[in-house]
């Protein structure tokens, strides 16, 4: 290894495969200068996984390793688990991206409450579910070291989310708490809720993305205020609409709350919300992100379009079928975004119900049966037009890539 010396080490998408992870491996058992090791995107696997834990049962200098992407699964997981029972030296462990299960959240939970050196822990982009979601939440609830968690993009919902915010409850340590693109809808906002008025502790709560409705909203604005530690709040992509933006607000406006950030991101907010934000403003040091404010238009940034439509001034569902075709030819972007964000609906869902793979791509005809699927009403010449709009760029490669969603803001 070149960098033998150096305290940090990134080896990002190198192909290593097991074998290479074995290779480095071996000198790193003895080495005493490398603080950090990056083996992201590597195909690992759980083979080189079980090299990497083995390395770490020897080497007491690491704290920072980041495994993403390495498709390690249940065995590789566990041989990480048994690694961090006796490591007392990595800090900052990665996980995320290993096509782990409801199973594997056992080994996780005993490592969790053995290990007494991990403060921060990345689990997003996995596959817990409900299982998964009772077994870690009795574990965040009994550790008392962990400082950052994240389990954002999995399928934690309903008793699987309401155990994990129980677990935030009762837990007297974490600082910063990721659990967006969840599905969490109004129950779970609920569940979270109630972790809010009781943990002294959190500082950051990203719950972005999760189905929250005004209804939801309610809760989480009771819990605001009464809270006093909360400093950042990200809630943004959430189907509340400017009504509940104007709840939340309304709520944060008290002497107890610390609340420095409150991000709503692609949520447009009333003039009411507005004026009530500049008032909040003159009083204290209070960030608010949204997407713009409703009137008879939206404004948001430099451009303005009307309120109900899809960038060019007329509402969607009352455009010819002409007209239709011509805006998903200029602005297929702008179309999808009015049809999704009328219908309260989460272009995610309909990627992860047929990205089998999880590579985040879909084919020409798979992303037109998921959009039928998800009630978007366009007839197949729309969806082919729609499709070829999206898939225009100088590859052209017969895929609709949800990065450009993200791009975009929708989701």
């Amino acid at each position: 290894m070149r960098h033998i010396q150096c305290e940090e080490v990134g080896l990002k998408h190198h192909g290593l495969g097991p074998m290479g992870a074995k290779a480095i491996a071996i000198p790193l058992v003895t080495n005493t200068n490398i603080l950090k090791l990056d083996l992201e995107g590597n195909w690992l696997e759980a083979e080189g996984a079980a090299y990497i834990a083995e390395m770490l049962k020897e080497n007491y200098y690491i704290s920072d390793l980041n495994l993403s992407n390495n498709r390690i699964g249940s065995k590789g997981l566990y041989a990480i688990c048994d690694m961090l029972k006796t490591n007392g030296y990595i800090k900052h462990l990665d996980l995320s991206g290993n096509e782990l299960k409801d199973g594997d959240a056992d080994p996780l939970a005993e490592a969790l409450l053995d290990n007494n050196k991990l403060n921060e822990l990345n689990l997003s982009h996995n596959d817990f579910s409900k299982l998964a979601g009772e077994i870690l939440g009795h574990a965040i609830g009994e550790n008392e070291i962990l400082e950052h968690l994240d389990l954002s993009w999995n399928h934690l919902r309903r008793g699987g989310a309401a155990a994990i915010c129980e677990g935030i409850k009762v837990n007297a340590r974490l600082k910063t708490f990721n659990m967006s693109w969840n599905g969490l809808a109004d129950d779970g906002a609920a569940a979270m809720a109630d972790a809010l008025k009781n943990n002294n502790m959190l500082r950051e709560l990203d719950i972005s993305n999760n189905r929250i409705t005004s209804e939801g909203i309610k809760h989480i604005g009771k819990a605001l205020d009464v809270n006093e530690m909360l400093e950042v709040l990200k809630i943004g992509k959430n189907p509340f609409r400017e009504e509940g933006a104007l709840i939340l607000l309304n709520f944060v406006n008290n002497e107890r709350s610390v609340l420095k950030v409150l991000d709503l991101t692609d949520v447009f907010v009333t003039k009411e919300f507005e004026e009530l934000k500049k008032e909040m403003q003159q009083s204290r040091d209070i960030t608010i992100i949204y997407e713009g404010v409703l009137g008879n238009w939206v404004l948001t940034g430099k451009y303005a379009k009307n309120a109900n439509s899809c960038g060019c001034g007329m509402d969607i569902d009352s455009m010819s079928s002409n007209d239709l075709e011509d805006c998903l030819q200029n602005n297929p972007i702008a179309v999808l975004k009015a049809w999704i964000d009328k219908r309260n609906l989460r272009l995610l869902d309909v990627f992860n119900q047929f990205d089998k793979d999880k590579n985040m791509q879909l084919t020409h005809e798979e992303f037109k049966h998921g959009v039928k699927q998800a009630g978007i009403n366009l007839n197949e010449r729309q969806l082919d037009i729609l499709v070829d709009s999206l898939d225009s760029g100088p590859t052209r490669d017969g895929f609709v890539d949800y990065k450009l969603f993200q791009e975009f803001g929708i989701v």
